[in-house]
């Protein structure tokens, strides 16, 4: 039996900035990460489940994760455990084209890429065998401010439909990008979600703009 991988996202709220007492409410949360698991997949999830995690990160990512292993552990688990959907906070990501393995890309490469973006929602949701995504992302930037505003506006009226409840964005470095981003988008990120890198001064730009602004720093 593969053993229980503790690859967590630790997200950072403002308040894990503070010195002082803590209550419980004030640590950052723990998101079990389901990448690279492949076939322990569903098994490490569930047992993450059963530890105590509730928040799953996963990715409509067939090269580095497997969404439908995520499905198949939460609602082991439901079944298990005796938890309802409402207990089980999942946040899965749009791809874009060049980040998929070219021989297993779970949309139309060559539909508009409105559509690529709702094949890719409607995936998730077959895989993940949920009727909502709690958070979705858009895994990275594309290739032209025009193809953003077309992936989130796509990704709004998700929103605007019931079948997601918040919006984030991750791999931007740049903190005007995501200054732009959040000016412009109708509907805000509630979720940043970066690799926190000494190269990339940890983010602390970023991280500053996410507090002032509500929004999650994940890592």
């Amino acid at each position: 039996m593969a053993p229980l991988t503790l690859l967590f996202l630790i997200l950072f709220q403002s308040s894990c900035c503070y010195v002082g007492a803590f209550e419980l409410s004030d640590r950052p949360k723990l998101t079990y990460g389901t990448a690279w698991k492949k076939e322990a997949t569903a098994d490490l999830v569930f047992k993450a489940i059963q530890t105590g995690f509730r928040h799953i990160d996963t990715a409509c990512q067939p090269r580095h994760y497997d969404e439908a292993g995520v499905g198949d552990a939460w609602t082991r688990a439901a079944r298990e455990l005796n938890l309802k959907r409402e207990d089980i906070w999942i946040q899965t990501k749009f791809s874009g084209v060049g980040a998929h393995d070219p021989n297993h890309i779970p949309y139309d490469v060559n539909a508009p890429l409105e559509d690529r973006v709702r094949q890719s929602l409607e995936k998730s949701i077959a895989n993940l065998q949920t009727d909502y995504i709690d958070s979705w992302v858009m895994h990275g930037p594309e290739d032209s401010w025009e193809d953003h505003w077309k992936v989130w506006r796509t990704m709004e009226s998700a929103v605007d439909d019931g079948r997601v409840h918040q919006l984030g964005m991750s791999n931007f470095y740049r903190l005007e990008d995501i200054q732009w981003a959040y000016e412009q988008s109708r509907i805000k990120p509630k979720v940043v979600q970066n690799r926190f890198y000494a190269d990339e001064g940890h983010d602390v730009g970023i991280r500053a703009f996410c507090k002032e602004h509500d929004i999650e720093y994940q890592s």
